[in-house]
């Protein structure tokens, strides 16, 4: 008999995806998109319609293997259960939990997900990353400016009559947001897209600025002056919402359009022009990127555009405000994350971007065993040589994946993770999808493989902890749902075929109650100040190359992969992209193969001339695995300036010739 399921897309991704599963036989025999879902509508990505393949790859990972001898060897479940629970109690007797280090990440999105780091809190505490590699500057941004990161519904877009793409390339990384856009286009919306590179999304729309890299907050302040300067600004919602307004009147009045000409390399009439369109739009919404914050002055350049908006009124109103991150319903499903947290009384952290010389320098007590899982720390960490240098000294390494990654084969033990289709799940995203997804069970998992959740519950048995607050799976999304059901009058059974939503989110700060100490609109943060930041939204410099490694790197996210899981199967040597200008300066050809060095290291790459590439800057696509070339072997551990984030763009580099 056949049978229909809806699965979520369990990749960290804006859209969230829901699919509609045909299942015959124990097997998948037919994958599309749920027509219903009030965000994605059917339509799913490259990277969503892979998920079945790569699930029944022959090289996926099937069953536990122990390293012996440098080689991997299959091994049952009962055996790494007695090895893990051996090592952890005696750690936590030799050197105490803090030796002990749980890294995850969102490589799998679902509520499951959060179990090993719910574990680990019942263990007592352990160390474990904060920060991001990802937002991190901007959530912390929007929290001084607004008290938290809240966007519209996706359809509130077609309300706008200016809206600003703003270091963001959706038709790569958010194609529902694109699809939307060009629908606001056709009903006469004006889109302006502001980027250092001319994307994807850039080439679709008639307006493009270019603008230097890292500069985004001058370009912010510069476009509030001209509107303060022409007495565009909304008065009446600058009294009423709006903190610390002659502050910023007054630092603002320093960004006049002759000097954000000079930072921004934007010609006056330009910035201008965009300002005056934006004030004077009866609606106009601001979408940003991830890029912009990554840079080391990447916070406040979103406290900078969080103020354009405010100084205009346009937050709280249909058409309107500054989405940047969605956080509707995540707040209402980690409750028993957050309780676990009660039990982690020997907690340590490091910041995330500088894994490799946090594991250089713990030494009271040294990180004795490492646990990831939905994570691939060996490509995606900022400054890899010195992540890779340091990641032997930890003698017990344990690894969840699908495959063979390049953390996974560093590992003493490496588990097989379910996918998505193989368990019942509860998917959210706090980016810019507002629906909870329940997802269900379509197929059993390969003959004996364990799902990490149940892993894990095993694991709590063999020990004897008997705190985790939950039994098994069901009960633990059935508690970690109710706080969201509860909100809305639903029961756990209506999950299934909803759509559930928090209507009254639709438009983000509508009631005009800010989360910020003061209720309003912050300007200036006290509690910016206090952290030891610019209670004002600032622009710091951007950082600069030398002589030696001139060029800025950009590492972006491609349209076929998920940071570095779509790169499997991939063994092609990356691209770098330099526009001709920049190629003429180093005296490469097209097509050629040239290496581009960092500070520490070099890849091989092969060489594509392209003008959408700004001035001085090489391109390169990241999530490539060592096998090809691993960009982030040239990327540096700077970190931003509010949030802990990995500002992976002010990484420099060079090009050399082969010879």
């Amino acid at each position: 008999m056949k049978r229909q399921v809806s699965v979520s897309c369990p990749m960290d991704c804006c859209d969230l995806c829901r699919f509609v599963v045909t299942v015959e036989q124990g097997q998948i025999i037919k994958f599309e998109g749920d027509p219903h879902h009030p965000v994605t509508k059917g339509f799913t990505c490259k990277k969503g319609k892979d998920l079945v393949q790569r699930m029944v790859h022959p090289d996926r990972i099937r069953h536990p293997l122990i390293k012996k001898n440098d080689q991997f060897f299959k091994a049952s479940y009962e055996e790494v259960l007695d090895i893990i629970a051996d090592k952890l109690t005696s750690i936590q007797q030799d050197f105490g939990t803090k030796a002990i280090l749980n890294y995850t990440s969102d490589g799998y999105g679902g509520l499951k997900n959060r179990i090993q780091s719910i574990f680990f809190n019942c263990f007592g505490g352990v160390t474990q990353p904060r920060g991001s590699l990802c937002w991190g500057a901007g959530i912390a941004a929007q929290q001084y400016d607004f008290g938290s990161s809240k966007g519209h519904f996706p359809d509130d877009v077609l309300n706008a009559d200016t809206i600003l793409v703003w270091g963001r390339n959706p038709k790569y990384t958010s194609i529902h947001l694109y699809t939307l856009l060009k629908q606001a286009q056709k009903k006469g919306s004006r889109i302006i897209v502001i980027d250092p590179v001319k994307t994807a999304t850039a080439k679709a729309f008639d307006d493009y600025i270019r603008i230097r890299p890292s500069t985004d907050g001058a370009l912010a302040l510069a476009m509030a002056n001209t509107i303060i300067e022409n007495n565009l600004h909304d008065k009446k919602f600058v009294e009423k919402y709006v903190l610390g307004f002659n502050r910023f009147k007054a630092y603002a009045s320093e960004f006049n359009l002759k000097r954000a000409e000079q930072i921004t390399r934007i010609s006056a009439k330009t910035i201008e022009a965009m300002a005056l369109q934006y004030a004077r739009s009866k609606t106009a919404s601001i979408y940003i990127g991830f890029g912009m914050q990554r840079y080391h002055n990447g916070g406040n350049n979103i406290r900078c555009i969080d103020a354009l908006a405010a100084v205009t009124g346009k937050i709280g109103k249909k058409g309107c405000g500054v989405n940047y991150a969605a956080r509707s319903i995540s707040p209402y499903l980690y409750d028993l994350d957050r309780k676990s947290g009660i039990y982690a009384k020997n907690r340590r952290v490091f910041t995330v971007g500088k894994l490799g010389e946090f594991l250089e320098a713990a030494n009271d007590p040294p990180v004795k065993a490492i646990f990831v899982a939905s994570a691939n720390p060996l490509t995606q960490s900022p400054d890899l040589e010195k992540t890779i240098r340091n990641f032997p000294r930890i003698e017990f390494k344990v690894v969840f994946d699908h495959f063979m990654t390049d953390t996974a084969k560093q590992a003493d033990i490496v588990l097989p993770a379910a996918f998505v289709f193989e368990q019942d799940d509860l998917f959210a995203t706090s980016m810019y999808s507002p629906v909870l997804n329940y997802s269900q069970k379509a197929v059993d998992p390969p003959e004996g493989l364990m799902p990490e959740f149940e892993f894990y519950l095993k694991l709590a048995e063999k020990i004897g902890m008997k705190n985790l607050g939950f039994k098994d799976s069901e009960a633990y999304l059935r508690k970690s749902a109710q706080p969201f059901l509860d909100k809305l009058g639903k029961r756990f059974a209506q999950l299934p075929g909803a759509y559930l939503r928090i209507e009254t989110d639709k438009i983000a700060w509508e009631d005009k109650v800010f989360k910020t100490p003061s209720g309003k609109i912050e300007l200036y943060s006290e509690q910016a100040l206090q952290d030891g930041l610019s209670p004002l939204p600032s622009f710091i410099e951007p950082s600069c190359g030398n002589d030696q490694f001139p060029l800025r790197l950009l590492t972006c996210h491609t349209i076929d992969s998920m940071h570095s899981q779509g790169f499997a199967f991939n063994d092609e040597v990356p691209k770098v992209y330099l526009n001709r200008k920049t190629a003429q300066e180093f005296a490469v050809e097209k097509e050629s193969y040239v290496f581009v060095k960092g500070e520490k290291a070099k890849i091989k790459v092969r060489l594509c001339i392209d003008n959408a590439i700004c001035d001085n800057t090489a391109f390169i696509y990241q999530g490539f695995w060592h096998k090809s070339g691993a960009v982030n072997y040239l990327t540096k551990s700077v970190i931003s300036d509010m949030g802990k984030q990995a500002a992976y763009y002010d990484s420099f580099c060079t090009i050399e010739k082969i010879s």
